[in-house]
């Protein structure tokens, strides 16, 4: 019987050793001796292609490189991709180039592209990565003058509606005197009664969660997504001028579902015209998980 007990926990373990072991086999044996990611520019304008280029060097001489991922571009327009290995008696170069656009001016964050291989020097599976770019997206002349003329608009609105608030507020002001004047000859003197509203009770995460939910599903657009994301972010302390990664490291977006809620946003309100149906709803979705 004991005989027995060992052969099945014996038998358990090497089942659950098997997968793990499978995974390593299946990398490349590699030695890696640099891996970066850069950009032919710093200051890309919006809607004007531009190049992102992975770049790995190796000491082996490999026809192809496997188990590499891309950083994730959801943000951006992908034009297309180069891949190219070249080889040399130092080892190989591999070199993939991506052609993408933005459509949003401002600071763009990219994550690192992610390499899983084997160590070829200790026969260790690991996972490498190459540095993360922080680039700023300069608006094109057409959209400066979209935007201008905007501003303009918005500033004429709200001194329209300066204009009737101050209206109203004299109106209200000269009615109350002429109630008070009509009122003096018939006052009596009496205890003064004091009727103090209660206090609202503070709204709740979940309260709030619920009405950004209600307003994008009610107006799916770009400008409703980047407002509810704005929001969002105000409401795990997050700044206005912060990049998602940064925001990500924050203590209540460390965990999902809030962290997949602020992925989706950020692509709801930064992804291209044709993507937006999608990105909108993913973002309702994930408002749903949070708020359930």
């Amino acid at each position: 019987m004991v005989r027995i007990r060992r052969l099945v926990a014996a038998l358990t373990i090497a089942l659950a050793l098997a997968p793990a072991q499978a995974g390593a086999q299946s990398l490349q044996h590699l030695t890696v001796q640099s891996f970066t990611l850069s950009s032919d520019t710093s200051t890309p304008h919006a809607n004007v292609p531009f190049h992102l280029t992975v770049t790995l060097r190796v000491r082996e001489n490999v026809g192809s490189i496997g188990n590499l991922e891309l950083p994730l571009l959801a943000s951006l327009e992908l034009l297309g991709d180069e891949r190219e290995v070249s080889a040399a008696p130092g080892g190989s170069t591999y070199r993939e180039t991506i052609s993408v656009a933005a459509h949003a001016p401002g600071p763009l964050a990219i994550a690192p592209a992610v390499l899983q291989a084997v160590d070829a020097r200790d026969k260790r599976a690991k996972q490498y990565s190459t540095n993360g770019l922080t680039l700023t997206v300069v608006g094109s002349p057409a959209t400066t003058l979209v935007n201008a003329s905007s501003g303009i608009d918005l500033r004429r609105a709200f001194l329209i509606v300066v204009f009737w608030l101050v209206v109203i507020v004299v109106i209200v002001a000269i009615v109350i005197a002429i109630a008070r004047r009509s009122a003096v000859a018939d006052i009596r003197t009496a205890p003064p009664v004091v009727d103090e509203a209660p206090a609202m009770p503070p709204r709740m995460v979940h309260d709030q969660l619920a009405d950004a939910l209600l307003v994008l599903r009610a107006d799916p657009t770009r400008l409703t997504a980047v407002a509810v994301r704005g929001a969002v972010w105000r409401l795990i302390g997050a700044d206005e001028g912060e990049t998602l990664s940064a925001v990500l490291r924050l203590p209540r977006a460390a965990s999902e579902p809030m962290r997949g809620l602020l992925i989706a946003l950020e692509r709801a309100a930064f992804t291209y015209d044709s993507d937006l149906p999608g990105a909108i709803s993913d973002a309702c979705l994930a408002l749903e998980r949070n708020v359930a």
